[in-house]
């Protein structure tokens, strides 16, 4: 374990840039989707039904502008990517309270178009910044940043709301956002590495970088996600059995907490000491030995086992990305991911959820871990197979 590399990637100032503004950018974005549906099902009378399509318009318009987002990223730069953000999200944030059902949904549908790419941002951020040695802790702490976001962001929006004006938490939460991307759009770091120019994008579009190793990533960023999006679910159906909401909560915390040490501790080691499919698959065996949990304490340690491998996984995840991706196609491949990412996500819940109803909730997280682990060996099947592929026709 080398510990001393965080110390070392946090003297760069992109670094410190990343980790401070992608606090405040993201963890008032997860706060706008919590808080998002607290404005249809309260202040506009909605069903949670109507909550969950308004929901998935945005999901929706955010994946499929993901990745031409990242390619602008590569050819225009920051500052000309994000100008037209800075101007319109404000302006449909604070409109959105006074909106009706459907006009409410039109507008997150052209919010989500031109939503912050946060994840991308910090990722290449991190890359450009450090040198390659350095990449492991620079993306497990963009990791954890984004853990402490997720865990931060929905609570903080909860709160407000509660105390406050459901509508007015929204537009806050989302101008906090913004504005923490406005003081990075002033700062203007580099996009790629010192030496390079972040306007110059490989001409070839995505053909010019898509490979075998690159989708069996985008299979792997699939499985990791399912994985989570089935545990979500699987700790809230689990709680509902257990008869209590503060198994929920606490649940939740230890799942996250075991997250962080993972992340940490994955920063820690060198390069090669652990590979991308052990991890997802230690991910997906532990979320399905939650099904061992039989009670509350017992559930929680072993969530939280799970959890160690979360942060790890979508760190080593965005690692290989950036090893077998040029860098100046990075913005665009990071994008790919994003869809790849939310296209499990959607996935998980009715698969998962339709198991659940018919066989309970462990047999939900046993199914949540098979279908990782099953599409991570695939994903590291056919890799393994283009490169014996590749292998014999050079020796021929």
């Amino acid at each position: 374990m080398n510990f001393s590399a965080y110390s070392e990637i946090w003297r760069f100032p992109a670094v410190r840039q990343a980790v401070f503004l992608g606090v405040l950018g993201k963890a008032p974005w997860f706060g706008v989707m919590v808080v998002l549906t607290l404005l249809v099902v309260g202040d506009l009378g909605q069903g949670y039904a109507s909550a969950g399509a308004l929901t998935a318009v945005f999901t929706v318009a955010v994946a499929l502008a993901s990745p031409l987002r990242g390619r602008l990223l590569d050819t225009l730069g920051l500052r000309r990517t994000l100008a037209p953000s800075l101007v319109l999200l404000p302006l449909g944030f604070i409109a959105a309270p006074f909106l009706g059902y459907w006009a409410l949904m039109a507008v997150m549908a052209a919010v989500g178009l031109l939503a912050i790419p946060w994840f991308v941002l910090t990722r290449q951020l991190m890359l450009a910044a450090v040198p390659h040695h350095l990449r492991r802790p620079a993306l497990a702490l963009d990791s954890v940043v984004t853990e402490i976001a997720f865990m931060g962001g929905p609570t903080l929006g909860i709160l407000l709301a509660s105390t406050w004006s459901t509508g007015g938490t929204l537009t806050m939460l989302a101008l906090a956002s913004v504005s923490a991307a406005a003081i990075l759009t002033l700062l203007n770091p580099p996009l790629v590495s010192e030496g390079r120019t972040d306007t110059v994008a490989g001409r070839g579009g995505i053909r010019s970088w898509l490979s075998g190793p690159v989708i069996t990533t985008f299979v792997a960023t699939v499985a990791v996600a399912v994985t989570l999006a089935g545990t979500d679910l699987g700790i809230v159906a689990a709680s509902r059995a257990m008869g209590s909401t503060a198994v929920l909560a606490g649940v939740i915390v230890v799942w996250g907490a075991g997250s962080l040490v993972g992340g940490f501790l994955f920063g820690g080691l060198p390069r090669g000491a652990v590979g991308l499919t052990p991890l997802i698959a230690g991910l997906a065996v532990f979320t399905a030995l939650g099904a061992l949990g039989t009670t509350p304490w017992l559930f929680a340690i072993l969530m939280g086992l799970a959890g160690l491998f979360c942060a790890p996984s979508i760190a080593a995840i965005s690692e290989r990305l950036g090893d077998i991706v040029p860098e100046n196609s990075r913005g665009e491949a990071f994008g790919w991911q994003g869809t790849f990412n939310t296209l499990g996500s959607a996935m998980a819940p009715p698969m998962i959820g339709w198991v659940m109803d018919g066989h309970g909730w462990q047999l939900g997280l046993v199914a949540t871990g098979f279908v990782g682990l099953a599409l991570a060996t695939l994903g590291w099947i056919a890799l393994r197979l283009g490169r014996r592929g590749i292998a014999r026709r050079r020796a021929a």
